[in-house]
């Protein structure tokens, strides 16, 4: 089983159903939930219409649809700011229910494998699990590396001490070899804001 939080339209999960059981699929944005819900009926692909973070399941976040539904986020500065590659992206704010990862674990288990996609909000997301699952990836990007390092930091509290960074997407893409935490944050140190981004792996 595998967790594919910021699930959006589904592409992942559905490159990715074929090497496991079932995927749960969470998306926070109502309007891209119902396309996801859609795309995925009758594929062993279980969608919610949840934000994972770290509030208390139930409870509310605001939530900043963007325009383009790829970009919406619970960081308002993924929109926002001129350090952001989408910068002065139109949005509209929204409230969105909330769930951690630990309850998402205790209602379905343990995944082995959990990708987090939510632009700008990956640090909440990965601080709602304190269980360790076999895999996690989530996205970085380089003008947002203070994200990817308080990210790293919470994980090798974790127990993960493995990683790979991926430059770009590939939906069914996993790496070959990891490294320790220190080779990441070198490499991670070298990217170019607003052009570098990618998946970092993590075990």
């Amino acid at each position: 089983m595998y967790f594919d939080i910021g699930s959006n339209v589904g592409m992942w999960s559905l490159a990715n159903i074929q090497y496991c059981d079932k995927i749960i699929a969470v998306e926070a944005s109502p309007k891209t939930f119902g396309i996801l819900s859609n795309n995925c009926r009758g594929k062993n692909i279980f969608p919610l219409n949840y934000a994972v973070c770290n509030k208390e399941k139930g409870s509310e976040v605001s939530f900043y649809e963007a325009n383009y539904h790829t970009l919406s986020t619970i960081n308002k500065d993924w929109l926002v700011s001129e350090k952001s590659r989408f910068f002065n992206q139109p949005y509209k704010e929204i409230t969105c229910k909330t769930i951690k990862l630990d309850d998402l674990i205790a209602e379905y288990g343990l995944p082995d494998l959990i990708k987090i996609d939510v632009e700008g909000g990956e640090y909440e997301c990965v601080s709602s699990l304190t269980t360790r699952p076999d895999m996690l990836c989530f996205e970085w990007a380089s003008e947002t590396n203070n994200i990817t390092f308080k990210c790293l930091e919470y994980l090798v509290g974790l127990g993960f001490t493995q990683f790979y960074l991926q430059f770009k997407d590939a939906y069914t893409f996993r790496p070959a070899e990891f490294f320790g935490v220190e080779i990441i944050k070198e490499k991670l140190q070298k990217t170019i804001p607003k052009k570098d981004w990618g998946m970092l792996w993590c075990k």
